[in-house]
């Protein structure tokens, strides 16, 4: 065990965070979807302690805290009070805490949700004033703010962000926005095996970027925060295999389309759309992440499909991930999903049939099928070892000249080793 995970191992807060969760959530998870049904919400304070617990959590697990700052306190209804972030930023800056920031969260929602309209001027004014704010803290001189943390680029939402940019673009350090394909009360398991639901996203992505290239065309664009079906998810769909068809679609598009990080909404939480469910056990979606993570790379390929509907058989190549120690510089990873309801084939080009691949093909486990909430690689049920091990994710080596078969509804990846991608290289 290294010092540092050592430290973490041994840090109250952080054994703290499970214990809290365990205790808590139950009640917590209720009071939070009544206040989201009935429209009203309590105010909540966040104190010294809860702020130690989440940042210990957040450094030890290997994540980096972005923390959304309250934009609805206002003074004299228009500029923002900023005197509650300052307390906020005193203390993390005496701690040393190592975070970036956001300011409000879909402000094309306030009047909607709390009856505080803020328009994108005004809003990109109050940017400035934090990033002066920032600036006042050595610790922080540097740190980055990301914004504005838009909805659905829907008509109204274009127009707060058009203006948002032109105002305050140029102090943030890229362009944050959301994105979810359904309604989670009304979505269908047809809505997530369809190839028309999951174009959908390639529009709002075009929206967001012609508008972004137009004020702030230097700015990066990320998805800070997303998911299947928004309202918590859609239950017995969003937390099973069936989701997976999104969420894989949805990380290779934002790769093709230059989008550079894809924020999961929710890693634990309210809902059905969370990776870990209540018991710390994780989800299709969980173990979809993990294989991705780990076996695809940041450069994007170009990849055609010859004799398949490319809407229906969705296909994706990149750069294996660098990191992983089985591979090596100018490997490539292939990963694709069959929407048809038969097995599909896969035959490489000629000049990569001599090729060993390396299959990483996910299934649902069980009789619910794609509505299943366990998943299977290989033919392997993809479980926690124990409560700190996660399993040993096995390939299954295909030999030179082996046609890929994607069964009806499925998604996987393939490594074609030893490709020598000059582009890899």
């Amino acid at each position: 065990m290294s010092p540092c995970s050592e430290a973490c191992a041994l840090r109250p807060a952080f054994a703290a965070v499970e214990k809290l969760l365990l205790a808590q959530w139950p009640n917590q998870e209720k009071l939070i979807l009544a206040e989201h049904n009935r429209k009203k919400h309590k105010n909540t304070t966040i104190t010294r302690n809860t702020l130690d617990i989440l940042y210990s959590f957040a450094n030890c697990s290997g994540f980096h805290l972005v923390f959304g700052l309250n934009a609805l306190l206002r003074k004299d209804g228009l500029q923002w009070d900023s005197s509650n972030a300052r307390t906020l930023l005193d203390y993390c800056a005496s701690r040393r805490y190592n975070i970036s920031w956001e300011l409000g969260n879909e402000p094309n929602s306030f009047r909607k949700k709390s009856g505080v309209y803020i328009d994108g001027f005004q809003l990109g004014q109050d940017f400035i004033h934090l990033r002066q704010l920032l600036s006042n803290y050595t610790f922080y001189w540097n740190t980055k703010l990301y914004g504005p943390d838009v909805g659905q680029p829907r008509k109204h939402t274009q127009r707060l962000l058009r203006s948002f940019l032109k105002s305050g673009g140029k102090v943030i350090d890229a362009v944050t926005w959301h994105h979810y394909y359904v309604n989670g009360r009304s979505a269908t398991r047809k809505d997530f095996l369809s190839p028309e639901v999951l174009d959908t996203f390639v529009t709002a992505v075009q929206e967001v970027l012609e508008i972004v290239h137009g004020t702030v065309p230097d700015k990066k664009v990320w998805l800070g925060e997303t998911s299947s079906a928004y309202g918590g998810g859609a239950p017995r769909l969003s937390n099973t295999y069936v989701a997976g068809f999104m969420w894989l679609d949805k990380l290779g598009l934002s790769a093709r389309k230059g989008i550079d990080v894809v924020m999961r909404q929710v890693f634990f939480g309210a809902g059905t759309y969370h990776l870990v469910d209540a018991n710390f056990e994780p989800l299709p979606d969980y173990w979809l992440s993990l294989l991705y993570k780990k076996l695809v790379g940041t450069k994007v390929l170009q990849v055609g499909l010859a004799g398949a509907d490319e809407r229906k058989l969705r296909v994706y190549l990149h750069c294996t991930n660098a990191l992983h120690p089985k591979y090596r510089e100018g490997d490539v990873t292939l990963f694709a999903l069959n929407l048809y309801n038969v097995t599909q084939h896969l035959q490489l080009p000629n000049y990569l049939s001599s090729k060993h691949v390396d299959q990483y093909l996910l299934l649902p486990h069980g009789k619910e099928n794609i509505l299943s909430r366990s998943i299977e690689l290989n033919g392997r049920v993809l479980r926690m070892v124990d409560d700190k091990t996660l399993p040993e994710l096995t390939e299954k080596p295909l030999g030179p000249g082996s046609i890929l078969g994607l069964p009806a509804f499925s998604y996987g990846f393939y490594v074609i080793k030893n490709a020598k991608a000059i582009a890899c290289i």
